[in-house]
């Protein structure tokens, strides 16, 4: 055995051994100076204990009598003597290596600790944050902490730079640690100033919280009850439970969609700092279970940011934890375990048929050409139907496989305008039209915006035809606008215009319905193969992979209109006819 791991042993069995002396030493504390500490440490007014929740007034009140009794061994009476200093006299008969430690225990200090380095055969090493010196804990309690954490505690000191913790071992949050490393009396040697410290250090501990570790300065818990997620998050803790009791089943569909649909920044920053803290707690089991769940929240934001769909990516959530890491002194290897499990998900779209390229490619070039120019109504059906024959001729032409291969993603429409207009009525004419699914997103006092979501080709042919439809709006009002009925309306004119717009919509979104209805009966006949079925299953597959909760309501309904100016508008949106011009080009 190395001279190393030999030193490390007999430090251990000296931790063991002080151990057993501080339950000694806490038989010389009178119980009434503790009880004076913890009424001076505990809300005095009553309104804030009723504001308290009956947990952190428990967890308070915890905190207050370990750490009272902890303060009062090394807070010298009136006579100037320690808990410990009474234990060292009345051991005087003991054997050498137990008066020996008694010793090192009343020169023990409280220190402020940064782990920063997992058990290895020298134990565990930490650095002191006031004085710079760097120490090795022999505690083999302290292996599952996180590199990074701040400790506060007592130290005893062992030949050959190793030390042990002797009593309270109190995490700290960044709080804590500010008032911990601002206190005048920070790393003083003198007894009297350390324990000043040491009082401060708790007494805003016990007042304010600070970080909860499973094992250290919390308890274990239950394998279901580990409280790792904070109370309005029972969600969270739900499926992590639900993870656990899977052990190495795969999740059926219905818990990887309440899974998928937990996946927000705030909520995944959380689920890592609680499979972090599992890990710290020794509960591997839980840890594990988390990991599964938080494998499908990240999967979730992948899924999104490469189909452009919401603000959550990779990116974001490695920027956020960044944040957390700096301003909140959470520990860098919950950065590790993100980072780890970001690295397991398989990433890059699959390669694109080169024939989809060209049509994605004619679509484009369409659009540049025809909606700089401005459209009637009658040119964007056109269009539209001539793109749709496209589309319609490219998925027929795939074989099963190379069909079901093809890969969805979402193009965003972005609006100017806050409020629900006519040509919103379109929306859901246009991505049905498409074979897309399509909903809004609207962050506070920000403009509308839609998402059409669907396979690459069809989406680039819903933006196209909105954009189109979006021109014809333009187009046709303008044509109202210097029409007899818009003259007659003196007074009412912007009634008159939404009217018109309004029946504009109507008249367009029947349009495209009834030229769908014909396109889907021509191709069952000409083909055999229904393409609508299979196109919607896959992108109602895709979408249950952005774990969105989306919800439908009716666009317009209830309007009131102007009767001629919505006919005028109805009818201006019925009228097709093919624009050669227009389906030469595509």
């Amino acid at each position: 055995m190395s001279r190393a791991a030999t030193a490390t042993s007999s430090s251990e069995e000296v931790c063991h051994l002080i151990d057993g002396l501080i339950e000694a030493a806490a038989k010389f504390v009178a119980r009434e100076r503790g009880d004076g500490i913890v009424r001076k440490w505990l809300p005095q007014r009553e309104r804030d204990v009723q504001d308290m929740s009956e947990e952190r007034m428990l967890a308070m009140m915890a905190d207050a009598v370990l750490l009272s009794s902890d303060l009062l061994l090394s807070q010298p009476s009136a006579s100037g003597a320690t808990a410990f200093d009474r234990l060292a006299r009345s051991w005087g008969n003991a054997p050498v290596a137990e008066r020996e430690a008694v010793a090192a225990l009343c020169r023990a200090r409280f220190r402020l600790l940064r782990l920063e380095q997992g058990a290895d055969g020298a134990g565990i090493r930490v650095r002191d944050v006031v004085t710079g010196e760097v120490l090795r804990l022999a505690d083999a309690e302290l292996l599952p902490l996180l590199d990074g954490t701040t400790l506060f505690g007592r130290v005893v000191t062992l030949p050959g730079g190793v030390g042990c913790l002797a009593g309270a071992a109190t995490p700290l949050d960044v709080a804590a640690l500010a008032v911990a490393a601002g206190h005048p009396a920070a790393g003083a040697s003198a007894a009297s100033a350390n324990v000043r410290w040491a009082e401060a250090v708790y007494a805003h501990v016990v007042r304010h919280g600070t970080l909860d570790v499973p094992g250290l300065n919390r308890p274990m818990g239950e394998a279901g009850g580990v409280g790792l997620f904070e109370e309005e998050q029972s969600e969270l803790e739900d499926l992590a439970m639900a993870w656990l009791a899977l052990d190495a089943r795969a999740p059926d569909a219905n818990l990887l969609q309440r899974t998928r649909q937990t996946a927000s920044l705030a909520n995944i920053l959380d689920t890592l700092a609680a499979a972090v803290l599992s890990r710290d707690g020794g509960r591997d089991d839980v840890a594990a279970a988390i990991e599964r769940l938080l494998l499908v929240q990240l999967e979730v934001a992948q899924h999104r940011e490469r189909h452009g769909v919401g603000g959550l990516t990779l990116a974001l959530i490695a920027s956020g934890l960044a944040d957390v890491v700096a301003k909140q002194g959470w520990p860098q290897r919950v950065r590790t375990l993100f980072e780890t499990l970001r690295a397991k998900l398989t990433g890059g779209r699959v390669a694109e048929d080169p024939e989809l390229e060209r049509l994605v490619q004619r679509i484009q070039a369409l659009r540049a050409k025809t909606v700089a120019q401005g459209c009637t109504e009658h040119e964007a059906l056109a269009a539209a139907e001539k793109v749709a024959e496209l589309l319609d001729r490219y998925g027929l032409s795939l074989g099963e496989l190379e069909f079901r291969a093809q890969s969805c993603e979402g193009i965003g429409i972005q609006t100017n305008r806050r409020r629900i207009a006519p040509i919103d009525e379109c929306i859901p004419a246009i991505a049905n039209f498409f074979d897309c699914r399509v909903w809004a997103e609207r962050a506070e006092a920000a403009p509308l915006r839609y998402i059409f979501f669907g396979l690459r080709g069809d989406v680039t042919a819903a933006r196209y035809l909105y954009e189109m439809v979006e021109r014809a709006f333009e187009t046709e009002t303008n044509a109202f606008r210097a029409s007899d009925i818009y003259f007659e309306m003196a007074g009412e004119r912007r009634a008159a215009t939404n009217s018109f717009q309004t029946g504009l919509a109507r008249g367009i979104s029947g349009k495209l319905h009834a030229i769908r209805a014909t396109r889907e009966a021509t191709m069952r006949g000409g083909s055999g193969r229904d393409l609508v079925p299979a196109k919607a299953a896959m992108v109602e597959q895709e979408m249950d992979k952005l774990g969105l909760s989306l919800s439908s309501r009716a666009l317009g309904r209830g309007k009131l209109v102007l009767s001629d100016a919505f006919a005028a508008g109805e009818a201006a949106g019925q009228r097709f006819e093919y624009a050669p011009g227009i389906a030469a080009t595509a």
